[in-house]
This record gives structure tokens, C-alpha cells and sequence, in this order.
């Protein structure tokens, strides 16, 4: 597999200075985060640099990476770039830098609506891309103080937040994002015992 400088390296043809910053703060954020929650480390680095490389491509960019490696996007991904850049990202991770693992391609794949069977490490990426320094809006610092005391209240705030954004833009909310709240009310989270 490819190191992370080199994957670092090949971030530069997609991301800009400020995007490949909040990458490295994403990082950082899901590195403090496994160290109370756990985790993989080496997914969440490679999850965590990575997991944006699609979002400064323009939309027919994106349909047309997602067209010719077979993946069709449903009808709330194919208004929306903001949802459908984490799929192809996952697929330029895996076609450009040949990264097959699964839990590194998933944390990309769904770190923007979660998912129904969230797995921690996905967990991790997907609050640490909302929480990490340089979001200074208000919702962000209130779910980082929940974040490392209560993994799934943090989870379902952070989902609630998004959701609210959402509804008040009158924009939809993707199924997998109220699958993965639903399926996190029924799960007990404690330090000791992680079941995601």
C-alpha cells in the first residue's frame, strides 16, 4: 500500500492548500478521538487525509468518474456534489493509489450520511470531519464538547445538526442518514464497550 507522504503527495492534483488543512485537521481530530474510543489507527490516517480528495471536482466531473467505474447515484446524490463527491472519492482512492481496504474505502465512501451499521472507524471520520479546529461555527464546538466524553450522543447531535440544516435549507435528507440515527438509537455506546 501506498505510504501516507506519497498519498499526501497525490492529494495536491485534487485539493487546494485550505482543503488538504482541514484534511490534516481531520486527521488530527480522529487521532485524539482514538485515543479514548479506539479504533484502527492506520484506517483513520489514511481515511482521515484522504476522505475529501472529490470535493473540489465539479459536478459533471463527478458523475462522469462515478458513471465509468460503474456506480450509479441515487436521486438525492445525483442533485447534490456535497453527498456524491465521498463515493467517488472512495473510487479514485482505490483506481488512482490501488487502497483495497474496505474500512479505509467505507470511512471515504460514507462520511458524509453515515450509514444503517455504522463502524466505529466510519464513526470517527464522519464526526471528526464536522468537530475538527477550524469549524468555528457553533454546532461544531458543541458537538467537540460532547464528543470525548459520550461517542453516541455526539454522533446523534452531530446528526441532528445536519439534519436540522437541512430541512430549514429545504434540501433532502439522504436515507442513509436516518438509517444511521436510527440504527445509533439502538445501540449501547460506552468507553468499555463500543458495539458500532
Amino acid at each position: 500500500m501506498v505510504t501516507i507522504a506519497e498519498a499526501k503527495k497525490w492529494l495536491r492534483k485534487y485539493e487546494s492548500l485550505n482543503r488538504i488543512q482541514h484534511s490534516e485537521r481531520v486527521v488530527e481530530t480522529a487521532l485524539s478521538l482514538y485515543k479514548v474510543w479506539g479504533g484502527n489507527k492506520d484506517v483513520l490516517l489514511y481515511a482521515g487525509f484522504l476522505h475529501d480528495v472529490a470535493r473540489d471536482l465539479p459536478f459533471p466531473e463527478l458523475f462522469r468518474i462515478a458513471e465509468e467505474n460503474g456506480y450509479i447515484p441515487d436521486e438525492i446524490e445525483a442533485k447534490n456534489p456535497v453527498l456524491l463527491h465521498a463515493p467517488v472519492g472512495a473510487i479514485l482512492v482505490r483506481n488512482e493509489l490501488g487502497i483495497k481496504d474496505v474500512n479505509i474505502l467505507n470511512c471515504i465512501k460514507y462520511h458524509t450520511t453515515g450509514r444503517k451499521g455504522i463502524t466505529l472507524n466510519e464513526a470517527l471520520i464522519y464526526l471528526a470531519d464536522f468537530i475538527e479546529p477550524g469549524r468555528n461555527f457553533s454546532d461544531a464546538s458543541y458537538v467537540r464538547n460532547i464528543a470525548f466524553k459520550n461517542l453516541k450522543e455526539a454522533l446523534l447531535e452531530e446528526t441532528r445538526l445536519n439534519v436540522d440544516y437541512l430541512m430549514k435549507a429545504k434540501k433532502p435528507v439522504h436515507p442513509r442518514t436516518i438509517e444511521m440515527f436510527n440504527f445509533l438509537l439502538e445501540k449501547q455506546l460506552t468507553k468499555r464497550e463500543i458495539k458500532i
